[in-house]
């Protein structure tokens, strides 16, 4: 408001005393630099006390995180049973303890039990995993490199 009435007060003065050219009266209609500066003083200040409304605005506002999953029965604990991954890991078929569980597992299968797993070594891509099984017999199980069983052996017979 202020900004107004100090570009509109040197046009009343013009007005009432003769525009200062000392009883001269002259027809001011064309645009010359003083009012292109007036205009652009004006645009700037408006601009200037909008962007100062819209940052007091944005930080009285509080800030809600936006949502990790866009349902919540993707959340473990959620309504759906989304959280539930009983997928293999991805790397599982790689690494030694994947070979050890899956010969475990194998050699389990049946009535055969496992008692200690004696040794694991790299054979080619993949493992081999020996051991002693219930009942005093000996396994072999091979795994290759993707995780898949190869071979399985109890007590010097092929499963």
């Amino acid at each position: 408001m202020a900004t107004f009435s100090i570009a509109a007060t040197p046009a009343l003065a013009r007005d009432r005393w003769g525009g200062g050219n000392w009883g001269r009266h002259y027809r001011h209609d064309r645009v010359d630099a003083g009012d292109i500066f007036a205009g652009v003083l004006i645009i700037g200040a408006i601009a200037a006390i909008a962007s100062a409304a819209s940052k007091a605005k944005k930080e009285q506002r509080p800030v809600e995180p936006e949502p990790r999953y866009p349902d919540d029965g993707y959340r473990p604990g959620g309504s759906g049973n989304y959280g539930a991954d009983d997928r293999p890991e991805w790397r599982e078929g790689i690494g030694i303890d994947s070979a050890v569980n899956r010969c475990r597992d194998e050699v389990s299968r049946g009535d055969t039990r496992i008692d200690a797993v004696e040794s694991v070594s790299r054979e080619g891509d993949g493992w081999r995993v020996e051991g002693r099984a219930t009942g005093g017999n000996t396994f072999s199980c091979t795994v290759d490199g993707d995780g898949r069983i190869r071979n399985v052996n109890i007590g010097g017979r092929a499963i």
